[in-house]
């Protein structure tokens, strides 16, 4: 039996490096999760190769541990780096990996540990690896409802001003699926920029409101002035699927999805009793509203504006889904004592994201709109009485469609979404010019997922990132401004 020889010094950066011609490497670019054990990193097949790690001289971790397994391996093969010989600041320790004759393939996994920084990477033959967390996962106990949900979708996520991460996301019970389901928004907060996780509470329920199934989909925002987080959701009406059974010239719980909200004063701890501002919405009467059938949130989050308004970017669908599809936005001129909408945004369009630039002008984008592979871009400068069609570098969404995220940080605006012919290949993209071009991007998640996100500033220098994994997962990973520039 040969054996290869692994090179160890810790901390927060690895390199594997092959040194014969008949090795192959495939580093997978996929994030290391805190608590999430035996994440895969890499692969890579040879006869002959060295496994080095290296530190990067500037803190010690001493319980960082990387499995090995393979074709190759008699049993798993850990390597524990930190519990022997007391591996600190670039000091070197080896370890032997037994391998068979000939040609081996294995993988490479890491634990992180829960003291890891959010900031820091793995770099594997210099591929650097985030390090991130696990904000859901399947059967994760709903604490205050004493029972576990199934699966997890859809989330939003901002950050409040004294720096906590407030996070909220379907519950579904049963299965993955959309709404009419036994789903209720839940909420989870970080105190430590990410790292860790509150355990899952409900925000709100649909049990004791009027309508049919579940309520979900939801979208929030913080509002600086009266330190208050609201929530926005969708109540599924008594008759059935929200999009498909809304009708036009109603507002009744029967036969018209609901506009929800619920509101927090202490960091998303507690939430008020839902409150009902269909009506408000969708506006019955109106000349410019007789043909829509259902208006919803995001889903996401929302934004206040410099001037104050909060406003929550939003969909518009007609009679029973009937009708095109555009959208809109639905705003608060008074800290949410009361609701609007706006005209719908002419070109079509369904999910959508909202940001203001710097000029106070607002930008949504929307989920197709153009043809099934094109999203969407207009500007209003006016919360949506006109609209502008901005023409920009194409940003492309999956063949089966997508939610997509805005953020605008520093003057930048940032935008994510899965950008391939289906739902993986999660990445961050940043234009300095109001949306037009984006020039730049970073692939943060190259798996096959369930493709939503919503970003937020993280200590104001930092875009945060919750996306779904899967239909259970949901992930956390903090992305500093400076690795897009």
């Amino acid at each position: 039996m040969k054996q290869i020889t692994a090179f160890a010094a810790l901390l927060l950066a690895i390199s594997v490096q092959a040194v014969t011609s008949d090795a192959v490497f495939k580093p997978t670019g996929v994030p290391a999760f805190i608590d999430l054990n035996h994440g895969e990193l890499c692969n890579k097949t040879f006869s002959i190769g060295t496994l080095e790690m290296q530190s990067d001289k500037t803190a010690a971790v001493d319980n960082v541990i990387v499995n090995i397994a393979g074709t190759a391996l008699n049993d798993l093969t850990t390597l524990r780096l930190g519990q022997t010989k007391g591996v600190r600041n670039g000091d070197t320790v080896s370890f032997n990996v037994p391998v068979r004759q000939g040609l081996s393939t294995y993988t490479v996994y890491a634990e992180v540990p829960a003291t890891a920084d959010l900031s820091r990477k793995i770099y594997i033959e210099g591929v650097p690896v985030r390090i991130g967390s696990v904000v859901t996962r399947p059967n994760q106990l709903i604490t205050d409802a004493n029972r576990k949900s199934k699966n997890f979708r859809i989330p939003g996520i901002v950050e409040t001003d004294t720096g906590a991460l407030v996070a909220v996301f379907d519950n579904r019970f049963h299965h993955a699926g959309d709404l009419p389901a036994d789903i209720t928004v839940g909420v989870s907060i970080s105190k430590d920029k990410g790292a860790t996780w509150s355990p899952i509470t409900t925000a709100i329920d649909y049990k004791n409101l009027p309508g049919g199934s579940g309520i979900g989909d939801p979208a929030i925002l913080f509002d600086p002035v009266t330190k208050r987080l609201w929530i926005a959701a969708l109540r599924a009406p008594k008759s059935g699927h929200p999009i498909w059974s809304s009708v036009k010239g109603s507002i009744s719980p029967d036969n018209c999805g609901q506009f929800i909200l619920a509101y927090s004063d202490d960091d998303g701890k507690t939430w008020s009793e839902p409150i009902n501002i269909t009506e408000a919405v969708k506006r019955l009467g109106d000349a410019d509203t007789t043909e829509w059938g259902l208006l919803f949130q995001g889903p996401g989050a929302g934004i206040a504006m410099k001037d104050g308004t909060l406003v929550f970017p939003a969909q518009i669908w007609g009679n029973k889904g009937g009708a095109p599809h555009h959208g809109v936005l639905v705003y608060s001129k008074d800290h949410g004592k009361t609701w609007t909408s706006s005209k719908a945004m002419p070109w079509g369009g369904s999910e959508s994201t909202v940001a203001e630039l710097p000029d106070g002008s607002l930008l949504l984008n929307t989920r197709e709109g153009g043809g099934p592979a094109t999203r969407i871009t207009a500007r209003t400068t006016d919360l949506g009485e006109t609209w502008e069609k901005v023409e920009t570098e194409p940003l492309r969404q999956p063949g089966n469609l997508c939610q997509a995220a805005y953020l605008m940080l520093n003057g930048k605006l940032y935008f994510s979404n899965p950008n391939s012919g289906g739902r993986n290949t999660m990445t961050l993209r940043v234009s300095e010019d109001g949306g037009k071009t984006w020039p730049r991007k970073l692939v943060y998640d190259p798996r096959n997922c369930a493709g939503y996100s919503s970003t937020c500033p993280v200590d104001g220098n930092s875009i945060g990132i919750i996306y779904e994994g899967t239909s259970d997962f949901h992930y956390f990973v903090r992305i500093p401004e400076a690795d897009l520039n």
